[in-house]
C-alpha cells in the first residue's frame, strides 16, 4: 500500500508538470503542444511516462461499454429508461451505435488517441536517456502501452490511422487510414522488441528465473517482461499465429506453474494489489485525488441506495441471463397474462463454482448485477472513487491461452490442453474437463472458450474472444441471446433489439473523423 501511493504521488506530480510544462497533450495526436523545452534528461523523460500510464485509466474506465456491454456477459439494466445516457448504452448492448454517438467519440477514441499522442511524444525524446538500458526500458514500456491501444483499437474499428511519430496538424489532414495488417505487423514490431531481452523489462517479482533481473518495489504496476510476452501472445493468437503466440506464452508458463495459485476471491481485493495473478493491471487510487476506479459504482445494482456502495449504483453491464445460468444459478420471472416476461422475482444459487458469489450478485429479489470488483459497502466512501485496479492480463488468460495454442496449433494436444483448463478450474473449485467430451480439436476448443467466458467475466475479454471466433460465431451468439433471454423479451413498444448483420460488428468511426484531424 505504501509503494502504491509513491506510485500516485508520483503520478499527480507528473501530471502538474506537464501542465506547468506546457507538455499536455490534446486530444488527437495532431494537436500537440511544442514540448522541445521538456523531456531532455532521465527524469523528465520518466514524467512523460508516468502521464502515459496514467491515460490508460481514462480508456480503461470506460473500455466495458465497447466490449463487455456488446458481449453476451453483459446488457443494460433497465428496459424502460429513456434519458440520453442509456439510449447511448442501450444502442451499444443493441449493437446499433452510430458515428454520430459521443460515447465512442468521448470514450474510446479520443482516450486512446491521447495515450498514443503521449506516447509519441515521449519517444521521440527518448535519446535524451543516456543509460542505454534505462533508454531501452523506457522504450519497451512506451511501446507496450501504444501497441495496446492500437490492438484495441483495430479489434473495434478495423482500419485506423496508424501514428507513430509527432505530427503537426497539416501532416494529420494528409494522412490516410491504415489497412488492419498495418497495423498489426506495427504492434508485431513493437512488441517483439519489448518483449525480448534487449528491451530490457524486468521480470516480475514472482518470478523463479534465476539471475532475472526483478521489478523494483516502486516500480510496480509498470509493464514487465511477462506483460508484454502475455500482450504479444495474444496478438498473435488473435492472428491465428499460433507458433509464435506458444513461444511468448511458454516461459512464463514454465516459471509459475499450474499449483498454488492465488485464490479467486484474493485477486480483486484491494488488500491483495498486484498479487501473481496480475500480469498487468491499470491502477487506480481512491482518495479524492481524481484517480479512483468508479466501476463499483458503475456496475451496481440501480436504485441500491448505499446499500451497496456509497452514491448509489447505475446498473451498467448487468450480467444477462446467459451468464448467470452458465455460473449455475437459476432465475424465476414474473410473466404477463399473454405470457410476456415482465421482470426477475427471485434466484436460486449454486455456488459449487467460486467464480460465481464473485463476480455476480442478485439484489433485493429483482435483479443482477456485476460484483466482481466490488468488496463491501463501506469498501467505497466517495462516489466513482474506489481504490480498485483493474486486471487486463491475468494468469488465468495466460494458462487458458497456452491451452487453446496446444490445441488449437499443430500440436493438436488436447492432453496437454486439458491440464492447464483444468488448472483453472480447479481454483473455481469444478471437476476436471471430462476427457471423453474434449477428446478432439473442436470440442477442447469450445470447452476453452467457455472456461474463458467464466473466468474472465466482465473484464473486457469476452466480446474479443467472440471476434476471434468469426463474425459468423458473433452474428449468431448475440441473435440467439436477442432472440432467447427473458430480458431482451420484456421490451415494450418495439424498443428491443433486432437482428444483428456482420455490418453491426465493427464499431463506427466517430463522426468527422474521415480525415485525422
Amino acid at each position: 500500500m505504501i509503494m502504491k501511493k509513491n506510485i500516485f504521488k508520483l503520478l499527480i506530480f507528473s501530471i502538474a508538470a506537464l501542465i506547468i510544462s506546457s507538455c499536455e497533450l490534446d486530444y488527437l495526436p495532431e494537436s500537440e503542444i511544442g514540448e522541445d523545452d521538456y523531456y531532455k534528461n532521465t527524469n523528465e523523460v520518466l514524467t512523460g511516462l508516468v502521464a502515459c500510464y496514467n491515460g490508460m485509466m481514462n480508456v480503461t474506465k470506460e473500455e466495458w461499454r465497447f466490449t463487455e456491454l456488446r458481449s453476451d456477459n453483459a446488457h443494460l439494466e433497465s428496459t424502460s429508461s429513456g434519458d440520453a445516457n442509456n439510449e447511448e448504452l442501450r444502442r451499444l448492448d443493441h449493437m446499433t451505435t452510430t458515428s454520430q454517438d459521443k460515447f465512442i467519440y468521448d470514450f474510446c477514441w479520443v482516450p486512446a488517441y491521447k495515450v498514443i499522442a503521449r506516447c509519441n511524444t515521449v519517444l521521440a525524446k527518448i535519446n535524451n536517456v543516456p543509460d542505454l538500458d534505462t533508454r531501452a526500458k523506457i522504450k519497451s514500456e512506451l511501446l507496450f502501452i501504444r501497441s495496446m491501444m492500437y490492438f484495441n483499437l483495430t479489434r473495434l474499428f478495423g482500419e485506423v490511422w496508424l501514428v507513430t511519430e509527432p505530427i503537426t496538424g497539416e501532416e494529420a489532414l494528409e494522412m490516410t487510414k491504415s489497412s488492419v495488417d498495418v497495423i498489426y505487423a506495427k504492434i508485431i514490431e513493437d512488441l517483439e522488441i519489448a518483449a525480448s531481452a534487449a528491451g530490457k523489462l524486468p521480470y516480475p517479482t514472482f518470478t523463479s528465473v534465476s539471475g532475472a533481473t526483478k521489478q523494483p518495489a516502486s516500480e510496480t504496476g509498470r509493464a514487465t517482461i511477462y506483460s508484454a510476452k502475455a500482450l504479444l501472445a495474444k496478438v498473435y493468437l488473435t492472428r491465428k499465429n499460433y507458433t509464435a503466440a506458444k513461444a511468448n506464452l511458454q516461459p512464463i508458463v514454465t516459471d509459475y506453474g499450474t499449483s498454488g495459485l492465488v485464490a479467486f476471491n484474493l485477486i480483486f481485493a484491494t488488500s491483495n494489489e498486484m498479487n501473481k495473478e496480475i500480469i498487468f493491471a491499470v491502477r487506480f487510487k481512491a482518495g479524492g485525488l481524481g484517480i479512483g476506479a468508479p466501476f463499483v459504482n458503475y456496475f451496481a445494482a440501480r436504485n441500491s441506495s448505499s446499500s451497496i456502495v456509497v452514491g448509489n449504483g447505475s446498473g451498467y453491464n448487468a450480467p444477462t441471463d446467459g451468464i448467470t445460468e452458465k455460473f449455475g444459478n437459476t432465475t424465476v420471472w414474473s410473466y404477463t397474462s399473454g405470457g410476456s416476461p415482465i421482470e426477475p422475482l427471485s434466484a436460486t444459487r449454486n455456488l459449487t463454482d467460486k467464480r460465481n458469489a464473485v463476480s455476480v450478485a442478485f439484489y433485493n429479489n429483482d435483479v443482477w448485477w456485476t460484483a466482481k470488483f466490488w468488496e463491501s459497502p463501506t469498501t467505497v466512501l466517495v462516489l466513482n472513487d474506489a481504490d480498485t485496479d483493474w486486471p487486463v492480463i491475468r494468469y488465468a488468460d495466460v494458462l487458458l491461452m497456452y491451452a487453446e495454442v496446444l490445441n488449437d496449433g499443430a500440436d493438436n494436444d488436447q492432453t496437454s490442453a486439458r491440464t492447464y483448463v483444468n488448472a483453472v478450474r480447479t481454483r473455481a473449485g469444478l471437476a476436471n474437463l471430462d476427457v471423453a467430451a474434449t477428446n478432439t480439436k473442436t470440442t477442447m476448443h469450445a470447452a476453452i472458450l467457455e472456461e474463458r467466458r467464466l473466468e474472465l467475466a466482465f473484464e473486457n475479454h469476452r466480446y474479443y474472444d467472440m471476434l476471434r471466433e468469426g463474425n459468423a460465431y458473433v452474428v449468431s451468439t448475440l441473435n440467439a441471446q436477442f432472440a432467447n433471454e427473458n430480458f431482451y423479451k420484456s421490451y415494450t413498444q418495439g424498443r428491443g433489439p433486432q437482428p444483428v448483420t456482420e455490418a453491426n460488428i465493427l464499431l463506427p468511426i466517430p463522426l468527422n473523423m474521415n480525415k485525422l484531424y
